[in-house]
């Protein structure tokens, strides 16, 4: 429905924002909403940086084909991709720091691939519920598993 009010076509619009993890919903007319918008931009970095899912860079064909496959463990696939990170991290190999390449590269050799910006979010999310650790190691987060006693 459009109204007009002094002249001027208010059209009700939703906008939504999506981000890495999470998405934001406003509702109102174009020019209350142009007004916002620098609030509401900073409203979304403050989210973005507060929630902090970031996504790792990509590593190249170059670099994941670099990556040593001797120590990678088996381990019983599953359908959830992150089941099958932290099958990965509850192992020896899982105690050292392993670089998204390496966690990527370790999915693929136990058949079950996924992509780096999945695996990058999930990481993410096992780190932020303190279910794994991440350090910098070669202006790489690498993450790793600390043992229960």
């Amino acid at each position: 429905m459009t109204s007009y009010i002094g002249g001027t076509q208010h059209l009700p619009i939703t906008l939504k924002i999506k981000r890495r993890g999470f998405e934001v919903i406003v509702q109102g007319d174009i020019p209350t909403i142009a007004g916002q918008l620098d609030a509401l931009s900073g409203f979304i970095e403050s989210l973005d940086e507060k929630l902090s899912i970031k996504v790792e860079k990509t590593p190249s064909h170059q670099e994941a084909s670099v990556t040593a496959t001797y120590d990678i463990p088996t381990i019983k696939p599953s359908k959830s991709t992150t089941e099958n990170i932290l099958s990965l991290f509850q192992t020896p190999w899982g105690r050292q720091p392993r670089t998204l390449t390496e966690v990527i590269k370790a999915l693929e050799i136990n058949a079950v691939p996924d992509t780096p910006e999945k695996v990058s979010v999930y990481l993410a999310r096992l780190v932020k519920k303190g279910i794994l650790k991440r350090i910098e190691k070669d202006g790489k987060w690498a993450y790793f598993h600390v043992a229960s006693p």
